[in-house]
């Protein structure tokens, strides 16, 4: 295949993973770049890379919680708290350390570190959830509806911190012609100081978060927590998943014209 370069997006939305692929004839490489952050402010930009394109990313919200409650002032009544869309990025103080690409063998890690919770009651970490952003995977141009990540309740395991994503997408060979390609996005998370204990995943309803676009994340319950993510593609002529940077590497050459390849995903920060 042809040299690659990708270029990376940051944005103001938490999480940004992006690898992309798309016309200039330079070397191909595999970058890491910050994000994850809250609110539509920062992002977090990854890029493994493939010709050109730039990134996707993610974003988060906070919806209604119902079961923590704060006294208020002179009433005495007990009133719901409603969790809020960190607006900065790092927040809480925390260490940010993203390492490996999310289209390459062994996935992108990013790892929080340091989180000082000050007086707040709950942090969470929603996937998925800025909606000006396309959160998918394609690897014949832009992500689009047609090609973003949708949940998998028969692989995820939601309790022991696991959640997978699939989608459709397809690559145009040298020759024009187009293979369909399974795209599948698995995420896990742990905690960072005990002994890299599982957090669990639930919906946004069950965590009490009315999020823009996300429909699922964790809560953070101490101070510090690890992400690992893999973007991978399925021939379905050979039934391989395969690292979709890997398998775009391995590819014949694309006509120019074929498209690029895109892959994202983003998590963002809500708290109370």
């Amino acid at each position: 295949m042809a040299p690659l370069k990708c270029a990376l997006g940051i944005t103001f939305a938490i999480f940004v993973a992006a690898g992309c692929a798309n016309g200039a004839d330079s070397p191909a490489t595999d970058g890491g770049s910050t994000g994850d952050g809250a609110g539509d402010l920062l992002g977090d930009a990854v890029g493994d890379t493939v010709h050109g394109g730039a990134g996707d990313r993610v974003s988060d919200t906070v919806g209604d919680r119902t079961g923590d409650r704060v006294a208020t002032k002179d009433s005495g009544v007990d009133a719901p708290r409603t969790p809020k869309l960190e607006p900065t990025f790092p927040p809480y103080g925390l260490t940010w350390t993203p390492t490996g690409a999310l289209g390459r063998a062994g996935g992108l890690t990013w790892t929080y570190t340091g989180i000082n919770r000050g007086t707040l009651h709950h942090i969470y970490w929603i996937v998925c959830d800025d909606p000006s952003t396309p959160c998918g995977l394609s690897l014949d141009g832009p992500i689009t509806a047609a090609s973003e990540w949708t949940f998998d309740a028969t692989d995820s395991d939601l309790p022991s911190g696991k959640l997978i994503f699939t989608n459709s997408t397809a690559i145009m060979k040298a020759d024009a012609g187009t293979v369909p390609l399974s795209g599948r996005l698995t995420l896990t998370i742990v905690d960072a100081g005990d002994a890299g204990a599982a957090i669990p995943f639930a919906d946004v309803a069950t965590l009490g978060v009315t999020a823009r676009d996300g429909k699922y994340g964790a809560e953070i319950t101490g101070t510090g927590f690890t992400v690992t993510a893999l973007a991978e593609v399925e021939d379905t002529t050979t039934s391989i998943w395969t690292p979709y940077l890997d398998y775009y590497d391995a590819a014949h050459t694309v006509p120019p014209d074929a498209g690029n390849a895109y892959a994202s995903f983003g998590g963002s920060f809500y708290d109370d």
